[in-house]
């Protein structure tokens, strides 16, 4: 742990105490009050040092890294945000709110996912180790008196939740800004998963506009939660509000080399749109997918309506299949594909199972593993969060990467796709002379390219060439897709072209995504600590 001591006035100093992430120690006629607490040993430190122990601790935020003083000063003031006591505080209330299913799914639409602990299902909000023994709170504007100094709240919206920053004063004049996770030195984010706000949604777009009114403050001094001291604090704050905003400008970036192709008008099979001899796809924004060979052998993928808030699902899906029976020439689907295990693309593999017992259920080998066993794993939206009264789907069949599965005489190629999620597969088959690919959520175009943008924050793999969403294009480009068929009712054809331009916008905006982040380390910046990243091993990434 290194100490820098910055000396505001006589009398009055800050000891910066950095290690993986940074206390400071507010030192004023002998006494000391801190602004977070970083390590459970800093009690010890600061007596080996002859640094007085804090009578009272501030936190800009709630999370494990900042907020480990437990046990440690006994007596000590101890105050967080009104909003983050439970958090900070009651682990049983936070176990039993983080671990939730919706009961009513329904009101997905309107908070994008947003939990009062994570985003659609995934926890991204998490305690510190040890419960505080908290003392006091505090709300955006209030002045917090200690000796005679005042510590005015100001809102810091974007890392976390409920954050705040510290704008130091004496006798009405600011002195410094404790500015927690808002940004950290060499004008970067301290890293991009805290900025999540919904499922694909992220604080990015406000933040330029925060940092610049922040930096408009007359302190040159900031004293982030991660990182040194930064001197030039207004500087900074400008630079990377700026950097935002390129980023933000290079996601419009277009080659001018892509013109969508005009998609087809499809005809209707019920709530299905039949895109090609045998070939059906649920318009609803659901997920299923039916291929229907000659001999009337059916196989779908991602057996998801995506009708969850409706109590008569199950039965208008078995309509759907009585449909495909008396009109398409379907006597049994006896496979089903999932792309990946979220809720919605495999709740309805039991109900198949049910129709058609010869039915065997399969996805590719990491995808597999998860919806067999989603409690082993803390990812998003897994099939408790839609209250379906089913927490897992068997696997039938395990689908190889270097080996093609046959159904019936036609050979399916499945492949890591990431860029929706950590484990999701890709399917490639030719049914009736046109090569299909099956995207699930990973591909959701109806003929427009991609860029960076939707593909950044926890709920996503990293948007590298390595693992995430530019190696999907890169790899897709390669295999002569005639039809691209994806989740939520997406497909399009002239396929070519929109791989090609969507890894054209995913190169030229990358460059501007790392100069957000310490090192350009995307990694770092977008896995959280201690999130699994066994999928990255496990294919070479």
């Amino acid at each position: 742990m290194s100490n820098f001591v910055t000396e505001l006035e006589s009398g009055l100093s800050i000891h910066s105490l950095v290690g993986e992430a940074t206390s400071h120690l507010v030192v004023r006629h002998g006494r000391g009050l801190l602004v977070d607490c970083h390590s459970a040993q800093l009690g010890r430190w600061l007596d080996e040092r002859g640094l007085p122990r804090p009578e009272m601790i501030l936190h800009t935020q709630v999370q494990p890294e900042h907020c480990r003083e437990a046990g440690e000063f006994p007596g000590a003031d101890i105050r967080v945000h009104e909003s983050l006591v439970e958090l900070a505080s009651d682990r049983e209330a936070y176990d039993g709110a983080a671990h939730t299913i919706w009961d009513n799914p329904a009101e997905w639409l309107a908070t994008m996912g947003r939990e009062k602990y994570g985003v659609a299902g995934s926890i991204t909000v998490f305690p510190p180790d040890r419960p505080l023994k908290i003392t006091g709170t505090f709300r955006e504007g209030d002045e917090l008196a200690w000796q005679d100094l005042v510590f005015e709240v100001i809102p810091l919206p974007g890392h976390g939740r409920h954050q705040v920053g510290f704008v130091l004063k004496r006798a009405g004049e600011p002195l410094a800004i404790f500015t927690g996770d808002l940004l950290c030195d060499r004008a970067k984010l301290v890293n991009l998963y805290d900025l999540e706000v919904s499922y694909g949604g992220s604080a990015l777009g406000a933040l330029p506009g925060l940092l610049r009114e922040v930096a408009d403050r007359p302190v040159t001094r900031y004293f982030p939660a991660t990182g040194p001291v930064m001197a030039d604090g207004p500087a900074q704050a400008r630079e990377l509000a700026d950097a935002i905003d390129a980023y933000h400008a290079a996601g419009g970036w277009r080659s001018g080399l892509y013109t969508p192709v005009p998609q087809p008008s499809y005809p209707k099979v019920g709530r299905y749109r039949q895109l090609h001899r045998g070939v059906y796809q649920i318009d609803n924004f659901g997920n299923c997918i039916l291929l229907i060979d000659d001999q009337g052998h059916g196989l779908m993928f991602d057996p998801g309506p995506c009708d969850f808030e409706s109590p008569v699902r199950r039965d208008t899906f078995l309509a759907d299949l009585d449909l495909f029976e008396r009109e398409c020439g379907l006597k049994t689907i006896d496979l089903a594909l999932i792309t990946h295990y979220h809720g919605d693309h495999g709740d309805m593999a039991p109900v198949l199972k049910a129709r058609y017992p010869e039915c065997r259920v399969g996805a590719w080998d990491l995808v597999a593993r998860v919806i067999a066993a989603p409690w082993d794993y803390p990812y998003p939206a897994l099939l408790p969060w839609y209250h379906l009264g089913v927490d897992s789907v068997a696997v039938d069949v395990v689908l190889r990467e270097d080996e093609p599965f046959q159904w019936h005489d036609v050979s399916i190629r499945s492949l890591l796709l990431p860029g929706h999620c950590y484990c999701h597969a890709g399917y490639i088959l030719t049914f009736n002379g046109l090569r299909l690919a099956i995207t699930g959520d990973t591909i959701q175009s109806r003929g427009e390219a991609a860029g960076v943008g939707g593909f950044m924050c926890s709920n996503h793999s990293v948007p590298d060439a390595q693992s995430g969403i530019l190696k999907t294009y890169r790899q897709m480009a390669g295999l002569e897709i005639d039809l691209n068929v994806g989740g939520h009712g997406s497909h399009f054809i002239g396929c070519a072209g929109q791989y090609a331009e969507s890894v054209r916008r995913i190169e030229y905006a990358l460059p501007f995504l790392r100069r957000l982040v310490p090192s350009g380390d995307l990694d770092l910046a977008l896995v959280r600590p201690g999130f699994p990243r066994w999928p990255r091993a496990a294919v070479g990434g």
